[in-house]
């Protein structure tokens, strides 16, 4: 994400923000522009920390920011989350497919 020009990061920011649209179409808080675009500039920051820097899995990290809060894999049940991405052995594709993986069967969607 870093490697983005300046142009490139505002369409991977507006792209995110219709995702975002699309996924929560019943959240007014997605309707709130200023509001999303910080959302999505934390999360890019935050994923980057994690060694998460393709616009795919960044996306994925900002759609759990989102859903789930601020600081969210340092709450209480998610905890586990903060280890996996945390885990250097793990391709950043690894840890998003594995918190993905883990969040659908725990809501029996297996």
């Amino acid at each position: 994400m870093a490697a983005l020009s300046d142009p490139a990061r505002e369409a991977y920011i507006k792209r995110t923000h219709e995702n975002l649209v699309k996924l929560f179409p019943e959240d007014p808080r997605v309707k709130d522009e200023k509001a999303m675009r910080a959302t999505i500039e934390d999360g890019i920051e935050r994923a980057g920390g994690y060694g998460i820097h393709s616009q795919r899995e960044v996306s994925l990290f900002i759609f759990l920011l989102h859903e789930s809060g601020p600081d969210f894999e340092r709450k209480g049940r998610n905890r586990w989350m903060e280890r996996v991405l945390r885990d250097q052995g793990l391709e950043e594709q690894e840890k998003m497919d594995l918190i993905y993986k883990r969040l659908s069967i725990a809501a029996g969607k297996t």
